[in-house]
């Protein structure tokens, strides 16, 4: 047995740990696989002399292969992983172009399968470091802006930037006059066909809002006591609308 070893790190010379580490002969056959340590290092056992491939993987790391040309002394081969393409941007309100803080991003892969999530920052900011080639779907949401989502194609070497535009939702908001002693006050708004679109109760102050509306015609239905039907006019910013029953 000839010992094949070495070191797995990136660009920058740091470790790359647990990075999956495989010998395989001219034919693809398997000879040894390992795992490298907390250092990088990893150790491989070939049979004999001949030439084999050497094969380093890792996560968020874009694999790695190299010809080994085993004589009868132990060969030393180091082997660098270069981080797999990134993928970041700014989440904007359309209308505004203001940056929009603590926004859901989640990253899906073709299967629908999330990926992972991230919250932008205080620019609107987000970003994910390490990614795999291929295409994604981006989906973004944040409180009081419409939802989207767009196919984002990450390539093999370059990162890649999307900026994404959130629409304004529009809300409708605003309180139930209460009297004494406080009913439970449900407050339910139906679309011009009548169908209901949202429902909730009233806090205890009486208030009620609805966000993330389309904008339309729609009537605020609030009951406890006699009900009280009015419409309403929602055009494509906030509109408050208040409701006293009798």
């Amino acid at each position: 047995m000839i010992e094949v070893s070495g070191r797995v790190t990136d660009p920058g010379d740091t470790p790359v740990p647990q990075a999956a580490v495989t010998l395989v002969d001219a034919s693809g056959l398997q000879i040894a696989r390992n795992a490298a340590d907390h250092t990088g290092a990893f150790t491989l056992w070939a049979p004999g002399a001949g030439s084999y491939v050497l094969i380093a993987s890792a996560p968020a790391h874009r694999p790695e292969a190299a010809t080994v040309n085993v004589a009868a002394e132990t060969v030393r081969l180091d082997l660098v992983l270069h981080g797999a393409s990134g993928l970041s941007g700014v989440v904007r309100a359309e209308r505004t172009g203001v940056p929009i803080m603590d926004a859901v991003v989640t990253l899906t892969d073709l299967r629908g399968d999330v990926f992972d999530s991230r919250i932008s920052g205080s620019g609107g900011e987000y970003a994910f470091p390490s990614l795999a080639p291929g295409t994604y779907t981006l989906a973004v949401n944040a409180r009081s802006y419409r939802p989207t989502a767009l196919a984002v194609k990450v390539s093999d070497f370059v990162a890649t930037k999307q900026d994404v535009e959130l629409v304004d939702g529009a809300t409708i908001a605003g309180s139930v006059g209460l009297p004494d002693p406080r009913p439970e006050v449900t407050v339910t708004l139906l679309d011009e066909a009548g169908h209901v679109v949202r429902s909730g109760t009233v806090d205890a102050n009486g208030r009620y809002a609805f966000h993330d509306l389309d904008a339309g015609t729609y009537t605020v239905v609030a009951t406890s006591y006699p009900p009280v039907r009015q419409p309403v006019q929602v055009g494509g910013e906030r509109t408050r609308h208040d409701v006293r029953l009798s």
